[in-house]
């Protein structure tokens, strides 16, 4: 079984990248459309900020400068997708420099509270932060950072939500999986911690939160979530490929896989009302390099896929008995050895932010029907020489509900 290894996840020499985040796009805007809209009015489509809440995005910057040196950057987002920093926050824990496998940051609401929860591979803890959703600001929980559960370096914790009730964190290198109650005022309270035969990366709960979907840098795996907050497990399941990232669809049936290697290769299974996972479809193609992770969009037809090592994001098409189509790629703007990494969605699916490596940055790109385009001005920096952003969280983002 294959663990992480603190290998860069732009390096053209490593098989196996480990990276991935993260979720999506209405696609209902049609080419006649579009055509009659200018530039403005296309992206202020596909990023409404100004009609709803304000958007927000916090990226996770994995700094390994030195000491307790792990930051956390909040972006606010305009409705053309324009982004500006709102500020810069110590985590109180230390990144990996880069090597992280992993989703890192995620968001709960508990309560009338908003919750933003960001993991720190380097020094095995989360840090908890509530949100003012006026401005988007944070400020650290009483008690933060949290013990993650894991020992040694992680070289990434993986974080997924059930219910705004739990948090689950992968512990990449010590092969677990911690269970922490989100309690009021967003304070981690760490419960069982759960061996796993690999290393737990992408991670995932089903929609009705019956379900800790999982992929341990290969086979991947489900654990039944029990009414008291431990798990159960029912796998691991056979793959043909490496898994790492992984997304649900809203109605809980499918599960879709992101495997890293060589070229393009998505599994998709099916998830049974036991959780028993299926394998449906091995789809691969060589138009990218390493498809560590994927995204479904707001109405389920469309699957991103965010490839590493050729710094570009596909969109595939998504069928019956999970069938996958190939529709477009698009290749992202290049500074240095950029590799596409995590992605997340704004809450109405129309407008999605990927994560790039060295240097640390943001791309942002709206939805042009089966196609993906930078707006003006991507990608946004985070303005850190450390920073190897990894993972990010919108706020707020996709919801099934």
């Amino acid at each position: 079984m294959l663990k992480a290894a603190p290998t860069r996840a732009f390096s053209p020499a490593t098989s196996v990248m480990l990276a991935k985040f993260p979720k999506e796009m209405d696609m209902k805007i049609g080419s006649r459309t579009l055509a009659a809209l200018s530039l403005a009015a296309v992206l202020s489509a596909a990023f409404p900020c100004a009609l709803h809440a304000q958007q927000y995005v916090y990226a996770n910057n994995d700094d390994d400068s030195g000491g307790d040196h792990n930051i956390v950057t909040a972006f606010k987002v305009s409705n053309t997708g324009q982004m500006s920093v709102i500020n810069t926050y110590q985590t109180g824990g230390l990144g990996t420099g880069g090597y992280n496998a992993v989703s890192t940051v995620a968001a709960a609401k508990v309560g009338s509270t908003d919750c933003l929860f960001v993991s720190n591979g380097g020094s095995n803890n989360v840090s908890a932060f509530t949100i003012n959703p006026a401005n988007g600001t944070l400020i650290a929980v009483t008690g933060s950072p949290f013990a993650s559960g894991g020992a040694g370096n992680n070289f990434g914790i993986g974080l997924a939500v059930a219910d705004n009730k739990l948090l689950f964190a992968g512990n990449t290198v010590s092969n677990n999986i911690s269970v922490f109650v989100i309690k009021s005022g967003c304070a981690l309270h760490l419960g069982n911690t759960y061996n796993v035969p690999g290393s737990p990366d992408g991670m995932k709960v089903t929609p009705n939160g019956k379900f800790l979907i999982e992929a341990n840098l290969g086979n991947p795996d489900s654990w039944q979530i029990n009414s008291n907050g431990t798990l159960t497990e029912l796998g691991p399941f056979s793959s043909h490929g490496t898994a790492v990232g992984v997304d649900i669809s809203c109605d809980g049936t499918t599960a879709y896989f992101g495997d890293a290697g060589t070229d393009t290769e998505v599994e998709v299974y099916s998830i049974s009302a036991t959780g028993q996972l299926t394998e449906l479809n091995d789809y691969t193609n060589t138009n990218g390099l390493n498809s560590n992770n994927v995204m479904l969009s707001a109405d389920g037809t469309l699957l991103y896929v965010s490839e590493t090592a050729s710094n570009q994001v596909e969109t595939l098409t998504t069928g019956a008995n999970g069938a996958l189509t190939y529709d477009s790629v698009v290749s992202l703007k290049v500074e240095q050895f950029n590799s596409t990494l995590g992605m997340a969605t704004v809450q109405s699916g129309k407008g999605i932010f990927v994560a790039e490596d060295s240097p640390a940055q943001i791309a942002v790109l709206g939805a042009h029907g089966t196609s993906l385009k930078e707006v003006a001005n991507s990608p946004f920096s985070l303005n850190d020489n450390f920073a190897f952003v990894i993972g990010i969280a919108a706020v707020p983002g996709k919801s099934c509900h």
